[in-house]
């Protein structure tokens, strides 16, 4: 497998460039060294952005996390050969497998999420990706989608998380067509742990992004940080600032996506109920203090859309929810409404939902 590969780069503020979440902090409060670095792992781009650490706490904070990622990369990799592919191989076979901790840990922090979104999230939907091609680093997919009669097959079989039992270290499930990918939660917990390797090495103030989803230890330069949100129709929609330990994750239909034959994009999050791409949202952020929860809450609510953005939002328990429609139309809650600079309006579809000030409204629910 890979190892991350990393480039540094010199004192300047870092662009982190995926969804356009570029850090927009304005002004300096205090002089403080800056240390930036940026590592593919993933499929994808990892940038890191310390401030106010020492030369040598820095290096060894970022070799860690390099390691980190390289490791995760080897074991959660949905195509790529990883502990992940032995172990679906495995199930497709009707076998049981030995997982890595971090697989367990995945496999726990995603059954109260896939049970309190009522499916919407769930990772046990691998085949499906790779039926519909996206299982790429390359975009837009030009493969032919699945036909009708394997949808079909798909949804009779209708795999599941809560098919998957785990003992101990050993993983099997009672359907052979579950096949786990992570993709929607992964990056969650990968964030989660880099912040806990920043400060364990002393890092006080630090800004990561994976794949433009964003996490935020402290602050830069004595302010909130703040990043931009990108617009689903083109360029920035807005920005928002992040407090310490404060994520933003989103999804959406403007980097992984294929083309309809009418022409329509067809994004890469899809819907368990019908085995196609979800329709309806054309973005979703979250913010909140759980990586983990805001990561698979946008996927979730993507798949909801906005018939379905009230009961989602309220079952997952996420006060910091904004979502834009193909429609070109916002849904918002009143505390995400409250940390969101906007740079254009999209047509409202009503009044902001009422969860309180939070961003953190509670666990995720496990029944109505």
């Amino acid at each position: 497998m890979r190892r991350a590969a990393s480039t540094s780069e010199p004192p300047r503020r870092l662009a982190l460039a995926a969804l356009a979440a570029i850090a927009l902090a304005a002004g300096c409060t205090r002089e403080e060294p800056v240390r930036m670095e940026r590592l593919y792992v993933f499929g994808t781009l990892a940038d890191v952005e310390i401030r106010g650490a020492e030369p040598a706490q820095s290096s060894a904070a970022l070799a860690e996390v390099s390691t980190l990622l390289t490791q995760r990369q080897a074991e959660w990799h949905a195509w790529e050969p990883s502990d992940l592919t032995r172990i679906n191989a495995a199930l497709a076979a009707g076998e049981s497998a030995v997982a890595p901790a971090s697989v367990v840990e995945l496999i726990a922090r995603s059954r109260p999420l896939a049970q309190a979104s009522e499916g919407l999230f769930d990772p046990a939907v691998g085949g499906l990706v790779a039926a519909w091609g996206f299982h790429t680093s390359t975009f837009p997919v030009l493969t032919a989608p699945p036909g009708e009669a394997w949808l079909q097959q798909w949804r009779e079989a209708r795999p599941r998380l809560d098919q998957v039992r785990v003992d101990g270290d050993v993983v099997s499930s009672s359907n052979p067509a579950v096949q786990l990918d992570f993709g929607a939660i992964a990056e969650g917990l990968a964030s989660e742990t880099i912040l806990e390797v920043l400060a364990r090495h002393g890092v006080r103030h630090a800004l990561v992004s994976l794949g433009g989803d964003i996490v935020a230890l402290g602050d830069g330069n004595g302010r909130p940080w703040r990043v931009g949100l990108q617009d689903p129709f083109g360029g920035a929609l807005g920005s928002v600032q992040l407090d310490d330990h404060e994520a933003l994750f989103s999804t959406g239909n403007y980097n992984k996506f294929r083309e309809s034959p009418t022409g329509a994009r067809w994004g890469h999050v899809l819907d368990p109920r019908t085995g196609r791409p979800a329709r309806g949202a054309a973005a979703v952020m979250v913010l909140h203090r759980d990586p983990v929860r805001a990561d698979a809450g946008a996927t979730a609510l993507f798949v909801a859309g906005p018939s379905g953005f009230e009961r989602t939002t309220r079952r997952l328990g996420l006060g910091c929810v904004l979502m834009v429609t193909e429609e070109n139309e916002m849904l918002v809650t009143t505390a995400m409404a409250a940390r969101v600079e906007l740079l254009r309006n999209p047509v409202s579809l009503g009044p902001p939902l009422d969860l309180g000030p939070a961003c953190d409204v509670g666990a995720p629910a496990v029944a109505d």
